[in-house]
């Protein structure tokens, strides 16, 4: 989020797999997580220069805005650059991670021009989308009640649509079906959760 052309709030995430990996492959659970891990230089110091060179050459003055980023042997390129919140409810899993309201904060800086909220990152918060095993209407769930056992307690939410709703096609994206939300403070324990909801919940379609 930039006031005036100068970096007010950041934040930086992953996706497993890429996007384009998962939106062919149904078998896929994957995961957006959001890091708590910014402020440890290295990759974060990176992007937070190029978001800046960003912001500088496009002339953003005061706007939330959302670049998607790639990092490989050619180094680290921006693919998606807009003056616009990011989608698959990513403002609500930096909430959850930060203990603020990342919302009242981008009204706060458009009307007042300034910022009274600040991320504490103690923990990072991520979704992982789990996909019927066919298309059609929803007939149920398996190892919903293990998930909740182990994990209830960093569960921030989820969406389990009833029996009876129809399914949604794989590209509809990660909301599209049933989903489910964490956070940890340790980004690693948070990924083998993640890992574990998609392993064991089955959504059955019929």
């Amino acid at each position: 989020m930039a006031i005036d052309g100068q970096i007010a709030l950041d934040f930086a995430s992953h996706y497993y797999p890429n996007v384009l990996e998962a939106m062919r492959a149904r078998w896929i659970s994957p995961q957006f997580v959001a890091t708590n891990r910014i402020d440890g230089g290295g990759l974060y110091d990176e992007l937070r220069e190029m978001g800046t060179r960003v912001n500088a050459a496009l002339g953003i003055g005061t706007s939330a805005t959302h670049m998607e980023w790639f990092h490989g042997p050619k180094g680290l390129v921006f693919s998606e650059i807009g003056c616009r919140p990011p989608g698959v409810g990513c403002w609500d899993l930096y909430n959850a991670a930060n203990d603020m309201d990342v919302y009242a904060a981008w009204a706060e800086g458009v009307v007042h021009g300034r910022i009274s909220q600040h991320p504490t990152r103690s923990h990072s918060a991520g979704i992982v989308a789990l996909r019927p095993d066919r298309d059609g209407v929803i007939s149920g769930y398996t190892g919903l009640e293990e998930v909740e056992n182990r994990f209830g307690r960093w569960i921030i939410d989820a969406n389990v649509p009833v029996a009876g709703t129809r399914t949604q096609p794989v590209e509809a994206g990660f909301m599209a079906n049933a989903w489910v939300r964490m956070r940890h403070p340790d980004y690693d324990h948070l990924r083998f959760m993640l890992d574990e909801v998609g392993r064991i919940v089955q959504v059955h379609a019929g």
